[in-house]
């Protein structure tokens, strides 16, 4: 048996560490440990285990870790974070803060569950990991229970969608469009943001009862209800309603959903758009010789092992393929953002 190159085994065992940078980020953010180097750059073992309440012992795997994993550097005796974990630091409630407690509670540990929900091809780290010990069935009945979950959750939901409503906007000029149909809105981010930005548009909101109810409650805070409103419905179910709608959004919706039940969508879309409309897709694509980005494989996991029982990250292709044969013209392809895709399709003036 012909022995490994060193660079090969080089190369494995930084593949089988690497699962240990999380943890430690984790713990350190937790600790406030990025804070206190920010506030105080170049602290000490002694004044870092001192202002986090550790002892000495643990300040040392603590350091270790985070040097070793690139978290921060250490330079004489002092320690200070690179410029990656300065986005730790302060706010607890910001963006990439809340995305690492989400990944914690939310993503980390059912992820690794990934084997099994392969194997089984089902949601196993959902069950095995999330609703352990729950009398709860669900994710949302979880979310119902376990209100500190609930919270990172929603502070999750709540920057994705802005951060994804602002790549939108800032792509797609709404301002021809008078009636917009969003499929599985959410709490209204979307629609909001739209009517907003544009005075002249109406949008209407398709979403679970549950949450339609949350969506007109914080459209009427915006006090826009003359011209945005959230019907709660089945979405898979009924049709879509047909009153003059020219564009119709789906925003990181779709990669719940199988692709036969992607292509109904797109053919009740169809349906309910007058001729000449628009549907506009914003999705977590996987590049279309199915290879990455690492960002999709992530969510590919999370869908697997979470999320979805049927759905996947889809190629932007597929998508393509799918509507064409539903009858819709490409409009364009969109990458603004460091994550999604956004597809443009036209319903024919002439059907």
């Amino acid at each position: 048996m012909t022995e490994p190159s060193s660079t090969a085994l080089d190369e494995l065992w930084k593949l089988v560490y690497t699962s240990f940078r999380f943890p430690f980020m984790h713990a350190a953010q937790r600790l406030d440990l990025f804070t206190l180097l920010k506030d105080r750059p170049g602290s000490t073992l002694e004044e870092i285990t001192d202002a986090l309440g550790l002892e000495e012992r643990a300040g040392h795997v603590l350091l270790l870790g985070c040097c070793a994993y690139e978290l921060v550097r250490k330079e004489g005796d002092g320690y200070h974070n690179t410029a990656a974990t300065d986005l730790l630091a302060g706010d607890q409630d910001a963006f990439m803060p809340v995305i690492v407690r989400y990944t914690h509670q939310v993503l980390y540990r059912p992820v690794g569950w990934l084997y099994e929900s392969l194997v089984q091809n089902e949601n196993l780290g959902m069950d095995r990991e999330l609703l352990a010990g729950s009398s709860a069935t669900t994710l949302y009945e979880l979310l119902a229970e376990d209100k500190d979950l609930e919270k990172v959750f929603t502070a999750m939901m709540e920057h994705q969608s802005r951060s994804v409503v602002e790549d939108l906007v800032n792509a797609v000029d709404f301002s021809s469009y008078h009636r917009v149909l969003d499929v599985g809105g959410g709490t209204g981010t979307n629609a909001i943001s739209f009517a907003e930005r544009w005075p002249h548009l109406q949008a209407t909101i398709l979403e679970l009862p549950n949450v339609a109810k949350m969506a007109n409650d914080r459209i009427a805070e915006a006090g826009l209800s003359e011209r945005v409103s959230a019907i709660g419905t089945d979405i898979m179910q009924e049709e879509f309603p047909t009153s003059s709608h020219d564009c119709v959004v789906y925003s990181r919706f779709l990669e719940i959903w199988s692709p036969e039940q992607v292509k109904d969508l797109f053919a009740k879309t169809y349906r309910a758009l007058e001729p000449g409309g628009h549907m506009v897709i914003v999705a977590c694509a996987q590049d279309d010789d199915e290879t990455g980005p690492a960002h999709a494989a992530f969510m590919s996991a999370y869908v697997q092992t979470v999320a979805s029982p049927e759905g996947r990250i889809y190629t932007a292709r597929e998508f393509e393929q799918w509507y064409t044969e539903a009858g819709f013209e490409t409009i364009d392809r969109q990458y603004p953002g460091r994550f999604d895709v956004i597809l443009r399709a036209r319903k024919p003036e002439a059907v």
